[in-house]
């Protein structure tokens, strides 16, 4: 089995590129992919290493800045889904509001003040401000939110139920604000062969809010997060373990992973080897995961 350092640094890597994309002021490429705010919020919050504190400290000074644009109820959500929500999450909402910024519902820590000034923001162009842009036109909700994953995959028709898997806002919440777009004629609602499909009309003007929709659609961070987190969390733990302890492990915890790792469109290892055999296999892909999230 592989360290779980390449992998981490990897991680660490995307999420400043996320960071940066935000208009925090790190070294390094920004993310071009449209950024899950909640997402990335919950992933920064399980950095440890004193190599990642720059990123983490941006990410709190952020939050400072913009928390405004965070749906608490909806980082509560992702960070349930993620497996993070706990002392890591309490740890980096206790240090946002010792810092000045919003007070989010997460109980049991104490925060410490994080420096100010490493954001620049003058305006919220680009496709990874996509859903912020769209927050800060029509609010921290279901709406800017649905709006975000249409424009996204702009020749994609979903369900409501796709569309609460994607937002992670509850089917109800997604049926009552689609119901009211539609009728504001923001959103088309399929009556016929497509009954219950929603579109972007042909000529809504928002289909120009995302200059270059990516190849299959933007890619779901919430699973693909967890993916890499589960990951590098398994691989601390099973690092001394015995090796038939290290496969049993490594085997559950991708079958159990197979639902994120489809909606994170990686790639999963070869379930059919065995042994040894699945072992390199698993390391074959961990190396894919590290390399998926390097990808610009």
């Amino acid at each position: 089995m592989p360290r779980s350092t390449s992998l981490r640094d990897a991680i660490a890597d995307r999420l400043a590129a996320h960071w940066i994309a935000l208009g925090c002021q790190l070294a390094g490429p920004a993310e071009t992919d449209v950024v899950d705010i909640e997402a990335l919020i919950a992933a920064t919050a399980t950095l440890e290493r004193a190599s990642d504190a720059r990123v983490r400290d941006a990410g709190v000074d952020w939050c400072v800045a913009f928390g405004r644009a965070v749906s608490a109820g909806r980082l509560k959500t992702v960070a349930r889904e993620m497996d993070v929500a706990g002392d890591p999450l309490s740890r980096f909402a206790a240090d946002v509001a010792a810092s000045g910024g919003p007070r989010w519902p997460f109980d049991g820590a104490q925060g410490q003040r994080i420096p100010r000034g490493r954001v620049l923001v003058r305006e919220l162009s680009g496709s990874a401000r996509l859903v912020w842009r769209l927050r800060s036109a029509f609010g921290v909700n279901a709406r800017a939110d649905i709006l975000a994953a249409l424009i996204a995959d702009p020749f994609g028709s979903p369900t409501i139920a796709d569309l609460a898997r994607a937002t992670r806002f509850t089917k109800r919440n997604v049926a009552v604000a689609v119901e009211s777009m539609d009728l504001a004629g923001i959103v088309e609602v399929g009556r016929t062969q497509n009954r219950g499909r929603v579109t972007l009309p042909d000529a809504s003007p928002f289909r120009a809010w995302l200059l270059t929709p990516r190849p299959g659609g933007p890619i779901d961070w919430v699973a693909r997060w967890h993916v890499a987190l589960r990951t590098a969390a398994l691989l601390d733990a099973t690092e001394t373990a015995h090796e038939q302890v290290r496969l049993v492990e490594a085997r559950v915890s991708v079958e159990r992973s197979a639902e994120d790792i489809a909606r994170a469109r990686l790639p999963r290892p070869d379930l059919t080897r065995t042994g040894p055999a699945f072992l390199g296999a698993y390391v074959e892909w961990v190396e894919q995961v590290a390399g998926a999230l390097a990808e610009s």
